[in-house]
């Protein structure tokens, strides 16, 4: 069975589960894995899902299932967020926190965002209590977690660089080569050796259709956001507005 299908299994038994119990919740997803999700349980009617990461924006989040008739659910029955206090002489990226979390053995599915100003974990409730005792240095510096209140969580902003062009159609190497200034051969180059995701999930084809609010990520040179279709100019050509994620 793929890795895809048993995901989608799991998310099956959550449903079921939270049809029978009232609410039921996944682990932390990826957004390749929420974006699949998505998909799938658009043509579920017997319980509503919610994508939810423990403050607004969140990149990894979990899948929250609610029978219709169950009510409400409250973010901090599935979310804790651990303030890390960190030394002022020190400065430590995201890639030393997740480090120093996965070196307690801690899945990284039971994580999910890890925020720099504040720095900050996101993790499942029941790990709290053992990750602030046991985490204790990332990278050469020593750090204190303590508790903190998911609304004082920042708001997660996109920082992009924006630029306008025409492109001939939608196509992803159009668009591709539009955002990151290649060539439309370049582009599909890098499309066709499995470079490219588009919504978080290799794409293959050079001609597939983008859409607004897509993301682009080419691997090892960057992700961009397909902000804006418009009209079409003189020369039959659509005007598109793309954004850059500063890296």
């Amino acid at each position: 069975m793929e890795q895809k299908d048993i995901l989608i299994a799991r998310m099956d038994d959550l449903s079921e589960k939270a049809a029978k119990s009232g609410c039921a919740a996944s682990r932390f997803l990826t957004p390749a894995e929420a974006q699949a999700v998505k998909a799938y349980f658009t043509r579920r009617r017997d319980v509503n899902m919610i994508f939810d990461g423990g403050y607004e924006c969140a990149e990894r989040v979990r899948a929250v299932f609610l029978n219709p008739d169950w009510g409400e659910y409250e973010r901090a029955d599935l979310f804790c967020a651990l303030k890390i206090a960190i030394p002022p002489q020190e400065a430590l990226g995201h890639r030393d926190i997740l480090g120093a979390v996965m070196a307690l053995g801690i899945d990284r599915a039971a994580i999910g965002d890890i925020i720099e100003n504040p720095s900050a974990i996101i993790c499942l409730p029941e790990l709290s209590g053992y990750i602030a005792e046991n985490l204790t240095k990332a990278g050469r510096a020593g750090v204190r977690l303590s508790p903190m209140d998911l609304s004082e969580l920042p708001v997660r902003t996109e920082s992009l660089s924006v630029k306008t062009d025409t492109v001939a159609s939608p196509r992803l190497d159009a668009i591709l080569s539009t955002a990151f200034g290649l060539s439309r051969g370049k582009a599909s180059e890098l499309i066709e050796t499995g470079r490219v995701s588009l919504n978080h999930e290799v794409c293959l084809h050079p001609a597939k259709d983008v859409g607004e609010g897509a993301i682009l990520s080419v691997r090892g040179v960057g992700r961009a956001k397909l902000l804006e279709i418009g009209g079409v100019s003189k020369k039959g050509r659509m005007f598109i507005k793309v954004g850059l994620y500063e890296r």
